[in-house]
Order: C-alpha cells, then sequence, then structure tokens
C-alpha cells in the first residue's frame, strides 16, 4: 500500500508540457510533487484548476520602490511565485555590494527570487552613476548560488564594437552555461543579426515587426506589460504567428500603486487572455517558457518538480483562492528583520538654486534662443524637437504654454556634482516641479518644473530626505513626498504605507497638470541607452549618436 503523501490538490490541471487542460489530482510529499495521480493523504483540497506558480521572466523590483520581501509579500497571493530580478538599478547606486546585499534580501521572503547580474555598470560613459561592476565583479557574482544568467545587456554598441569588457561579461556567463539577456530597443538589420549571436532574451521590442525579427532567429521574446512600457496588446498578435513556447511575459517596470492594485505578471496573464489568447498558453508563457530560459526547475507541474502551485477558483479571470510554495499552503515568512542590509546615505550633492539648474542664454542671443527638445510621447520612447523658448536676462525660461518645462538632473552620488539642463514637452506641467531620485539608470536626482525656483525647492527635499518622489505647488506652497532612503530608490516601509505616499505625490503632480504616468515617465528621462534624446548629469545626449550635444541650437 502507497504511504499517505503531505497533500492532494484535485482539480482540472493546466498542464504546461502539453498545452491542455484536464481533471487530475497532484500528490505533494515534503515540497515536492510526488505524481499527478491519486494517492492517500494527510490533507485533500479541491480547486476548480490547478496551475503552476507564475514566474515572471525580467523584472526590477526596485521601480516598486519596496524591498524584495515587500514585493513578494504583494504578489505572492495572487499566484506570483517567483520572480528573475535584475537588481541593476540598485547596482548602479551601490555597486557588487548592494547586489549581494538585494540577494540576502531573498531569504526573508517565500518569493523565489532568481537573479541575473548586472552586465551594464554604469549603462554608458555619458552620465555618473554611484558604482561600477567589471567583468571581474560580474564573474564573481554569476558564481552565486541564486543567480540564473548575466543581466541585460544594454551597451549593444559596445557589443557590436567588440568591446573587450562587453564581450569578458558574455565570456563568463557561457563558461558556466548561463544565458545572457538582452535589451535591443531600435536595433535591426545586419546589427539585429550580429546581436542574436551573443543575446538570448529581448524584452524591448514595442512593434510586432520587431518582435517577429528577434523571435526567427533565435531569440526568446519576452511580452512586457509594464507600469510604463504596456506592450502586450501590439505583441500578442505574436501567438498566432510562432510556437508560442518561445515567448515569455514579463513586467519589467512595476510601479506600487499598480502592484497593490493590480499585481504583477498576474495582470499580464489577465490582459492577455482578455485579449483572446488561449488560456493554457497564457499560463505557460508565464511559467515553463520562462523555467526553460533559465533552467528553473519549477514552472510546471512534473513528478520531481517543487510544489509550487496556484489554486484557482476560475482560469479565464486568474482568481486566486490559495497558492502554494514548497509544499507549504499560503505561506510568509516566519520573520523578517526589522532594517534591510542596503544603504540609505546614497544622496549626496551640495544645495541648489534655481539659478544653477537652469540653462544658460546665450551671449547673443535676441529675444528667445532656439532649443533641441525631448519630447516625451508615452512610455520609454521620447522624440527629437526643437523650439524657440524666451530669454529672460542670463536665463531660457520654459514656455510653459506649449507643454515645455525646464529639466534638470544632478548628480546625486557624492561624486563630480554635475549638472545637466535642458528642456522636455509632454509632461503637462503648468506650473511647480516634480522630481525624484529614481531615475534610470544611473539614478541621479532628475526635476522638471515650471519655473527654477520650485525645482530647487524639490531637489533641495529630496537631498533632506534622503532620496525618494516629490512634487512642489508654489500657489499653495505645498510639497508632497515620498521618502525612498534605501539607496535612495526605495522605502523600508510597509508597501501599503509606500502606495499612500505614491499616491499623495501623484495627485499634487496631477494638480499641476502632469500627464497620467508622468512619474514614471520622469524616471526615464534620463536613460541614455534609449533613442532618441535624454538628459544626463553630463548634458544632452544624441542617443542615436551616442554623445553630448549642445542644448541650445547654432
Amino acid at each position: 500500500m502507497t504511504d499517505a503523501v503531505d497533500t492532494l490538490v484535485r482539480g482540472t490541471l493546466v498542464n504546461v508540457h502539453t498545452g491542455t487542460l484536464e481533471d487530475g489530482a497532484v500528490a505533494v510529499d515534503d515540497g515536492e510533487i510526488v505524481a499527478l495521480a491519486e494517492r492517500p493523504a494527510e490533507r485533500t483540497l479541491d480547486a476548480g484548476y490547478v496551475a503552476p506558480g507564475l514566474v515572471d521572466a525580467h523584472m526590477h523590483v526596485e521601480s516598486s520602490m519596496v524591498t524584495l520581501p515587500e514585493y513578494g509579500d504583494a504578489v505572492l497571493p495572487r499566484g506570483v511565485t517567483s520572480v528573475v530580478h535584475d537588481p541593476h538599478e540598485i547596482a548602479n547606486v551601490l555597486g557588487a555590494a548592494g547586489v549581494r546585499a538585494v540577494v540576502a534580501d531573498a531569504a526573508n521572503t517565500p518569493l523565489k527570487a532568481r537573479f541575473t547580474v548586472p552586465s551594464s555598470v554604469p549603462a554608458s560613459s555619458l552620465q555618473d552613476a554611484g558604482a561600477t561592476i567589471d567583468a571581474d565583479a560580474v564573474a564573481s557574482l554569476l558564481d552565486l548560488d541564486s543567480v540564473v544568467a548575466l543581466g541585460e545587456v544594454m551597451d549593444v554598441p559596445g557589443l557590436l564594437a567588440g568591446d573587450d569588457e562587453v564581450h569578458a561579461k558574455i565570456a563568463a556567463a557561457r563558461e558556466r552555461g548561463l544565458p545572457v539577456d538582452g535589451h535591443m530597443p531600435g536595433v535591426e538589420g545586419a546589427a539585429l543579426h550580429e546581436a542574436a549571436r551573443y543575446l538570448d532574451t529581448d524584452h524591448e521590442s514595442i512593434t510586432l515587426a520587431e518582435a517577429r525579427a528577434r523571435a526567427s532567429l533565435g531569440v526568446r521574446v519576452y511580452l512586457r506589460e509594464g507600469s510604463s512600457s504596456k506592450n502586450l496588446a501590439d505583441l500578442l498578435p505574436l501567438v498566432d504567428d510562432i510556437d508560442t513556447r518561445r515567448l515569455s511575459l514579463c513586467t519589467d517596470d512595476r510601479e506600487v500603486v499598480d502592484v497593490v492594485d493590480h499585481g504583477g505578471v498576474d495582470f499580464a496573464v489577465r490582459k492577455a487572455i482578455d485579449e483572446g489568447a488561449d488560456p493554457v498558453e497564457v499560463v505557460q508563457m508565464a511559467t515553463l517558457n520562462t523555467a526553460e530560459s533559465y533552467d528553473l526547475p519549477f514552472g510546471r507541474l512534473e513528478p520531481g518538480a517543487p510544489a509550487d502551485l496556484v489554486l484557482l477558483d476560475d482560469l479565464a479571470s486568474w482568481t486566486v483562492a490559495d497558492v502554494m510554495v514548497d509544499g507549504e499552503l499560503n505561506p510568509t515568512a516566519d520573520e523578517r528583520p526589522d532594517s534591510t542590509n542596503l544603504a540609505t546615505d546614497t544622496v549626496q550633492f551640495d544645495p541648489v538654486s534655481g539659478a544653477d539648474l537652469a540653462v544658460e542664454a546665450p551671449a547673443d542671443a535676441g529675444e528667445t534662443a532656439r532649443v533641441r527638445v525631448i519630447d516625451a510621447v508615452g512610455g520609454l520612447q521620447t522624440d527629437p524637437m526643437e523650439t524657440a523658448v524666451p530669454v529672460d536676462a542670463d536665463a531660457l525660461v520654459p514656455p510653459v504654454d506649449d507643454d515645455v518645462c525646464s529639466l534638470a538632473v544632478i548628480e546625486r552620488h557624492g561624486g563630480n556634482g554635475g549638472i545637466g539642463r535642458g528642456f522636455v514637452h509632454g509632461l503637462g506641467l503648468h506650473r511647480g516641479a516634480i522630481g525624484s531620485t529614481v531615475a534610470h539608470d544611473a539614478h541621479n536626482c532628475v526635476v522638471a518644473g515650471a519655473d527654477h525656483d520650485a525645482m530647487a525647492r524639490v531637489a533641495n527635499h529630496l537631498r533632506e530626505v534622503g532620496g525618494g518622489i516629490a512634487a512642489f505647488d508654489p500657489a499653495a506652497g505645498t510639497m508632497a513626498s515620498l521618502p525612498l532612503p534605501v539607496a535612495g530608490l526605495m522605502s523600508d516601509e510597509p508597501i501599503e504605507t509606500v502606495y499612500e505616499g505614491y499616491e499623495r505625490v501623484e495627485s499634487l503632480a496631477a494638480d499641476l497638470g502632469l500627464v497620467e504616468a508622468g512619474l514614471m515617465e520622469l524616471s526615464f528621462l534620463a536613460l541614455e541607452v534609449i533613442p532618441t534624446y535624454r538628459l544626463t548629469n553630463r548634458g544632452l545626449v544624441d542617443v542615436a549618436a551616442g554623445e553630448h550635444v549642445d542644448v541650445v541650437r547654432s
């Protein structure tokens, strides 16, 4: 007679191996699936459907503005049992020590965090970050037990040019049998073919043609549904064109309000099903496909796999009743340290004045000067534009009525203290200012505003609170802020507290005219590796040319 197992879960099994639904049972013993069949059991659970726990194929926990354990508390009850976390943001502030601290923090949550080693710290030489992770440091981090890949290679120009440092990092991953994540926005033609020789995945496709081109070269394509980049609906027709087993779902960057209100990669699952995709194929894309990308033992229902299960009342709506991780039902962390090991003193720059943040007028300027402007068009993308701005004394003044405001990026890592100054169109601000020390990827202090004095008020406030996001309304004298003292990126408070703080800032920013998702958009205006114009602490960058350009046209 067969000994009784710990738990038997009955229901309609979502078999991601065969792509089918079948009535059956999952026998679980000592944290492991031992059979997909009836067994005597000490405990029997009934569910409408039984699916593997979801795996987010690529994400940055830092974008949620909470620590990894808090993120786990938010998404585990939604059926997300694992994430592939690229701590690229922490790495740009705290270097290899920060990566190790995040990995250690994973012990404080039942969420199974697996890590990719940040490969591009800093992202380029066009901006000053807080740290550098060279090829030797990458090789050392790749040996950590929970590391599953080399993180997204953002320096595609260096890759294509044969940069020794870039290729040494890739070689270190290959020597260990690990995959290499890609980052190829706008890469096409011969350059795409060359990049595909080295990169195994890509999550940056925004058009169906881009995604299809990558898939045709053997690159695993991740369909992204984040807070800023919402590409899933546009890319989903790909499931009718190619074998979906080469596709995965990811979130990349997801802000705290979206996490609390809508979840993590489970939101992408629901959206894909709502858009008409086959539910079983969708679950495959959020489980087995990703598990096979990184040689993970979970993300499947099979004997010998960890018992990471989602018990669903309904599959089509992804309505979760219970979640099991390693055989434990609805697990929570036994104990959690009162504080994180991550640094909380990373925002270091001298106080600034409004004049410090203004673009200086050229000596021969008349009443106006013609300038290059970052056109924020939504999501991660920007377009180049030019406009005429008024001259007032020695400074250029933003023409707020034309939806153009001033933008500044202040080096905040205690380095050279450099300030980049420019203009941005499309944020909607008509008074006041907003700012953040979350500014991908170097995470300097970025501020945008209708007037320079308001911008200085925001920047100096963020300096005083150790980083975060803030909005200031000069008409009412009101400052709303969410302190993010952990590396200037995250809070060590509960996620509900962070949610409330974010909403306060978002509400005041909306009163100032900021467009929806504008705070997230602000955080990407300094990301000098995605076209077209970006502003860094060293000045305006023409991303396609890979160089700084003058804000004022000659």
